[in-house]
């Protein structure tokens, strides 16, 4: 199974744009900028902080990265977006993941299927008052 991660990022970038028309989404993945989430999403006075990774099942990952992702997450909110799925392509999932659960890949939240809607609707919760 040939990664995705940057076509399934680009749709839920859109699926937040369309979903939270309020909200400022702000694309940060850049090769110049070692360790950066990919984006930050900032409405209802609350910003988070979402990197994602595409599991095939397996995807890599930067000590500098993983520690920025603890860092922001005591200091405020992060969160990983992984949408994982087995070599053939089956088993399709998504997973919310907070920094500390990254290595054990334990989700905070999960549903069946690279669903970009039920993440806007995770983050909204989030964000509300």
């Amino acid at each position: 199974m040939k990664k995705n991660e940057t076509g399934l990022r680009s749709r839920q970038v859109d699926a937040f744009k369309l979903g939270l028309p309020r909200y400022v989404i702000l694309r940060h993945e850049d090769v110049r900028t070692v360790g950066m989430p990919d984006m930050s999403l900032t409405g209802c006075s609350k910003t988070s902080w979402i990197e994602f990774k595409h599991g095939t099942p397996d995807f890599t990952s930067t000590g500098i990265q993983e520690l920025t992702m603890l860092r922001l997450d005591a200091a405020g909110y992060a969160r990983y977006v992984i949408w994982m799925e087995n070599a053939d392509g089956s088993a399709k999932q998504t997973m919310i993941v907070r920094p500390r659960d990254f290595k054990e890949l334990r989700p905070e939240a999960s549903c069946v299927g690279f669903d970009y809607k039920w993440v806007v609707e995770y983050f909204r919760r989030r964000h509300q008052p």
